[in-house]
Parts: C-alpha cells; sequence; structure tokens
C-alpha cells in the first residue's frame, strides 16, 4: 500500500505565497502518508528571504514530525538556485518514481521537459501531448515513459485530473491581488494524494478550500 501527498509551487517567501495555508494543508496529511513530495520551486527566490523560509519550514516539519517523510524535487534553479542542495538532511530529486497497485507514477516539476502550451489548448491538452513525445522522445534524467504510466507535474500553477490519458497536474500557492475570488479557488491550493489501497478512487485533486 502506498499513501502519497504531492504539493507543487509553494513559493515560500514571495509576495501572495500562502505559507500558513499551505503547511495547513500539508499538517492536516502529513502523519497518513508514506511520503510527501513537494514538486518544484518549494522557495521563490535563493536570497536571503529564501533562506531563511527553507530553514523555518525545515524546523517546523522537524517539530510537527514529518520532516523525514519530505521529498524535494527540483524546480526552476532561478527560484531555487542551490539553496536545497546546500542541506544535507534533506533529499532533492530530479523527479520522483512511485510503483502503486495504481500503476507507475513518474512525478516531476514540468519546467524542463519541454511542457508548452499552443494557441486554443489547455495545459490538460499540452500534457498528454507532452507524455505522447516523451514514450517516443526520452529525456535523459527520466526513465522512459510508457502508455500505462501517470504523470504528475506542477510549474503551470494550474491543476487538472485526466484519468483517461493518466497525466495529473497540482495547483500553485501564489496568488495575485488582480486575481479573482473564482480563480483562486479553482486553481490555488490544489494538492493530490495518491492512495493505491483505495481501489475506486486512487487519485484525488484535493482542495485546501474545501478542507
Amino acid at each position: 500500500m502506498t499513501l502519497a501527498v504531492i504539493f507543487g509551487d509553494p513559493h515560500l517567501g514571495a509576495e501572495g505565497c500562502l505559507e500558513e495555508e499551505f503547511k495547513e494543508a500539508l499538517e492536516s496529511v502529513a502523519e497518513m502518508a508514506d511520503i510527501i513530495i513537494l514538486n518544484g520551486d518549494f522557495l521563490d527566490n535563493f536570497d536571503e528571504i529564501g533562506k531563511e523560509a527553507l530553514d523555518s519550514f525545515l524546523q517546523w516539519s522537524l517539530e510537527k514530525g514529518f520532516k523525514e517523510k519530505l521529498v524535494f524535487v527540483t524546480g526552476g534553479m532561478g527560484h531555487e538556485g542551490n539553496l536545497l542542495f546546500d542541506r544535507p538532511d534533506i533529499q532533492v530529486v530530479p523527479y520522483v518514481k512511485l510503483n502503486t497497485l495504481e500503476g507507475r507514477f513518474i512525478i516531476c516539476h514540468g519546467h524542463n521537459i519541454g511542457l508548452k502550451k499552443r494557441v486554443n489548448e489547455t495545459w490538460n491538452q499540452a500534457a498528454t501531448n507532452l507524455k505522447n513525445q516523451l514514450i517516443t522522445n526520452s529525456i535523459d534524467f527520466l526513465p522512459n515513459i510508457l502508455q500505462t504510466d501517470k504523470i504528475i507535474i506542477s510549474h503551470t500553477h494550474v491543476p487538472f485530473y485526466d484519468m483517461d490519458n493518466g497525466v495529473f497536474a497540482t495547483g500553485g500557492w501564489k496568488v495575485k491581488e488582480d486575481w479573482s475570488e473564482e480563480y483562486i479557488k479553482r486553481n490555488i491550493g490544489v494538492f493530490i494524494l495518491i492512495d493505491d489501497e483505495d481501489r475506486a478512487d486512487p487519485i484525488k485533486l484535493k482542495r485546501f478550500f474545501e478542507l
């Protein structure tokens, strides 16, 4: 049995970051999770603010008792720089491969695998097209992608759930002042829970604003 949770794009240290909401959502699922995957752009910048945000978060996760469950997936170096790699007490990887009763999951941030959205194309469609490309044209740092694999990305800050094509995405945790309440509730604070013991509904999009 595998129970994993995937959060993407917290952008800790950024103006508009919903840090308290992110931590509340994380704490709500941390105890039951086997693995907590922080899927890229964990920090907004690699300056002193970013370092303080990382130090504070790791101390908090240690006090809450789930630091050892954390796996950090690398995001854009323009956000995180080497701050994550400078911490020998955390696990930092380019992607995560999970073998579950529901099949194999490949989890990566998505910024460096050719993910692009064409005009009149949704991010869901773009991710499906990308998966098909990865099946025929592999990327060095990823395993060979199979049609049966399920791909989870972040990066877009736009969540989606496509079981038919096996592509999924988390939302973000940073808001802008001109965003509507509807947009925020639809796209912000959305994470993914994998519970392969729940055969009826093993992959769930969870929304902070509905917890």
